[in-house]
């Protein structure tokens, strides 16, 4: 099983220490990038699910392409 924890900073190296003597767990921290992606990811499938339940409206995608090709001609 893999969990993603979020300890305060002061407390983080004592609880590091701790896992460390654990032989069944394995553990890596992660880089500030990988929270961005993991944030996305969730914020994706939360959306999702809205969607499935029919509490979010979807988009035509042709829509949303045409939308962002007028931002990055105004951005130019």
């Amino acid at each position: 099983m893999k969990v993603l924890l979020d300890i305060k900073d002061e407390k983080a190296e004592l609880f590091m220490k701790m896992l460390r003597k654990l032989p069944y767990v394995k553990f890596k921290p992660l880089l500030p990038i990988h929270f961005k992606i993991l944030d996305e990811a969730i914020e994706v499938v939360d959306d999702i699910e809205l969607i499935e339940q029919g509490k979010l409206e979807t988009r035509d995608a042709k829509e949303f392409l045409d939308e962002l090709l007028c931002q990055n001609d105004a951005k130019v």
